[in-house]
């Protein structure tokens, strides 16, 4: 019987349980005094273990005179139970599927989800996702004049049209001269001197985005609240000293 023990172990049964529902069957109906004496468990574990075989729809009772008797039911019962627990474990690796990627940015504290772009599709692949996320705020460093030889005004139409119907807050600190379409909540020019770095950084609510306008124009997301925020509190920085310029 041992290997018999050893499947019903790996059902989820405890040593109590496989040795009531072994005696059970084994015997046909008897008190949970004859079960005790045929398993050597205690009244209160064969009581215990009888209530969670029946919850499994496992035994039954059934009473003859004064006296109540417990049988296990017939063994095709038990693989009913095996497929039920089969299909609830098929749910349960669906339902952990669905929330692995949560499960993983916990582990440890948050873990950056990093997504690379590379060329001007790229670059327009960014935009469209900025668009979609209907941020509710913006803040960004940029070479306008690098930018705009790469991205035109039509390439930035829906983006703006987007960011203006969300009432997005967007700060930025340029260098170069903005369009008067853009929507800008508030603007910040840099010194001549901080001028031709070629790329642009953004913090579009908990994401950092990173752009290059010259060679392959590599680009970067990275959805990071923590990076955000820091590189949001930068950003404050520098504003503040633009401000006082």
């Amino acid at each position: 019987m041992q290997h018999i023990s050893h499947i019903l172990h790996s059902l989820g049964f405890v040593e109590s349980e496989t040795k009531t529902y072994i005696a059970s069957l084994e015997q046909g109906p008897g008190t949970v005094i004859d079960l005790t004496k045929r398993t050597k468990l205690s009244r209160q574990a064969t009581y215990v273990a009888i209530e969670t075989l029946t919850n499994r729809g496992l035994m039954s009772s059934l009473m003859k005179g004064k006296k109540k008797y417990y049988v296990s039911e017939d063994p095709d019962k038990l693989l009913s139970y095996a497929e039920r627990k089969q299909q609830e474990m098929k749910e349960k690796i669906s339902d952990l599927n669905r929330v692995l990627p949560e499960l993983k940015l916990k582990a440890h504290g948050e873990r950056p989800v990093v997504k690379m772009f590379e060329g001007k599709e790229g670059i327009k692949a960014i935009l469209e996702e900025i668009e979609l996320s209907k941020p509710k705020k913006m803040i960004a460093i940029s070479d306008l004049v690098a930018a705009e030889q790469i991205i035109s005004t039509e390439d930035t139409k829906t983006l703006k049209e987007a960011l203006r119907k969300s009432k997005t807050v967007f700060d930025y600190i340029v260098s170069g001269e903005l369009d008067p379409s853009d929507i800008i909540t508030n603007s910040f020019k840099l010194p001549p001197e901080y001028s031709n770095f070629h790329a642009e950084v953004m913090v579009v609510d908990n994401k950092i985005i990173l752009v290059t306008f010259d060679g392959k124009m590599n680009s970067v997301i990275i959805e990071s609240s923590t990076l955000a925020k820091t590189l949001g509190i930068i950003f404050e920085l520098a504003k503040k000293n633009l401000q006082n310029k």
